[in-house]
């Protein structure tokens, strides 16, 4: 679960980091024409297609861009703990720690892991009516990611499309794909004459690759992404082992090289009438990684962007170009209405939790999971969490000191907090209930409860953030 990249390229010489269940580089090349449980058609078919809606159900108040959606909100409501509340979900990140330091050690990389707040993941998923997801599309702002030093980047829209393109948000709202003008429209890629101040927006959330002259010249490589790969739990059976999703991508955003090429001299100047190359190869400004556990109504989702900041075309003077990460978890989905949750009973819930483990702030960072159990009482409004049997997801499998035993107030909005500690690390939890109510040998509750969790020692002590996803046994 070490660094995996298409071809064997980097992000201009730029990425360190973890790529979490990803296949070998030979099976995720050979995969590139599809595969089973993979979402198929372009990014605008696939989510506005009908398929599976909860929004406005008879358990759910949730509402997205779009009828057919399951999504996670479009603004923090509230924080506490480190924790962000939005409208159908909880959600946490953290940011590497290299590029904080007035000496990078490493500009070259990113590395670390400090629990932060302020920024914003907007996930959005369709799924299909027997469960499977078909399609994300993972918004990403307020991260302090800048290409010139002085602005937030435009906002990051992933979705991991396979075709050449260019996604964007319509006026709805809606995730769109389109055309990517070509490299001669130099009123689009306006870097050239305009130089720092040129239209950022057009440089962000193009799809350069596959390109005709990375076939012919064999110089780079093909592609960016093999899509979406999916894996089936055995939940639908009664089992706790939620699906699996997972993609990543080798972006270019912010890279200006795209509408120009090399004239004989090498030097940069204006298409067509150069016989350049553009956007070198994939991966040129860094990679993002999304992996999603899910069970009927609830998703776990972690992801990680890296991107290059300071830009030396964008930034002018304005610092030094080099990388940073960010990396986070959602949990979200088909929010049980508060009306519905009851009044008394307790009722047991069971699954696992992944997450990100650091055993120095300032260092890289591990894949983790563990078990989780969660007893809920209605009539105390409490959830009392335990988190177990923790441990890297890698290599020798070593116990971590994550696992905990919390206690959490429910409120009356479908949302529970607390601080949360153990002998070594501090922070907070946050859950909610997703799902209908229904009565079984268990009791009566949600089918699901989901969250996510931030801890953290002092200084440069240890560090994790991560989620729960359980199902009402």
């Amino acid at each position: 679960m070490r660094e995996i990249f298409f071809g064997g390229l980097r992000p201009k010489g730029r990425v360190s980091g973890m790529l979490p269940c990803l296949p070998l580089l030979t099976a995720l090349l050979a995969s590139c024409g599809g595969g089973s449980g993979e979402g198929g058609g372009d990014v605008e078919t696939r989510l506005s297609a009908l398929t599976r809606s909860d929004s406005g159900s008879a358990y759910s108040d949730m509402r997205c861009p779009a009828a057919d959606m399951q999504c996670s909100g479009s603004a923090v409501l509230r924080v506490d703990n480190g924790i962000g509340l939005t409208a159908s979900g909880v959600q946490t990140y953290a940011t590497s720690m290299n590029d904080l330091l007035a000496n990078n050690p490493s500009p070259g990389s990113a590395s670390g892991l400090m629990p932060a707040a302020g920024g914003l993941a907007d996930v959005r998923l369709t799924r299909t009516a027997t469960g499977d997801t078909t399609a994300v599309a993972l918004l990403l702002s307020a991260l302090g990611i800048s290409w010139d030093g002085k602005t937030d980047r435009p906002l990051i829209i992933e979705t991991f499309e396979k075709r050449q393109g260019r996604v964007q948000l319509d006026s709805k709202g809606l995730v769109t794909f389109s055309a990517l003008p070509p490299p001669s429209d130099l009123n689009f890629y306006d870097y050239w004459k305009k130089g720092a101040l040129g239209t950022q927006g057009n440089y962000a959330n193009n799809i350069y690759f596959p390109r005709s002259d990375c076939a012919d010249s064999g110089n780079c490589a093909a592609i960016e992404t093999d899509g979406l790969h999916l894996s089936q739990g055995d939940w639908r059976r009664g089992g706790l082992e939620p699906d699996n999703v997972w993609a990543t991508r080798l972006h270019e955003d912010g890279a200006t090289q795209a509408g120009l090429g090399q004239d004989a001299s090498g030097n940069l100047v204006p298409l067509p009438t150069a016989t350049g190359i553009g956007v070198p190869y994939p991966g040129f400004k860094g990679y993002r990684n999304y992996h999603q556990w899910s069970y009927a109504h609830a998703n776990l989702s972690s992801w990680i962007t890296q991107d290059t900041v300071n830009i030396d075309e964008w930034a002018k003077g304005a610092g030094y170009e080099h990388n940073k990460m960010r990396r986070g978890f959602v949990a979200f989905g088909a929010l049980t209405r508060a009306s519905l949750l009851p009044a008394s009973g307790t009722v047991r819930y069971s699954g696992g939790l992944h997450g990100w483990f650091s055993y120095q702030k300032s260092q890289d960072s591990y894949p983790i999971t563990g078990q989780v159990e969660a007893v809920v009482d209605f009539a105390k409004r409490s959830i009392h969490l335990t988190f177990s049997g923790t441990r890297i997801d890698e290599g020798t499998m070593d116990a971590i000191p994550v696992s905990l035993s919390s206690t959490i107030a429910l409120l009356g909005t479908n949302y529970a907090f607390a601080t949360a500690s153990n002998a070594t690390l501090s922070g907070g939890i946050s859950a909610r209930f997703f799902g209908g109510v229904e009565t079984d040998s268990s009791g009566t509750g949600p089918a699901e409860l989901a969250g996510v969790f931030q801890l953290q020692a002092q200084g440069d002590g240890p560090a994790a953030i991560g989620g729960f996803l359980l199902r009402r046994q």
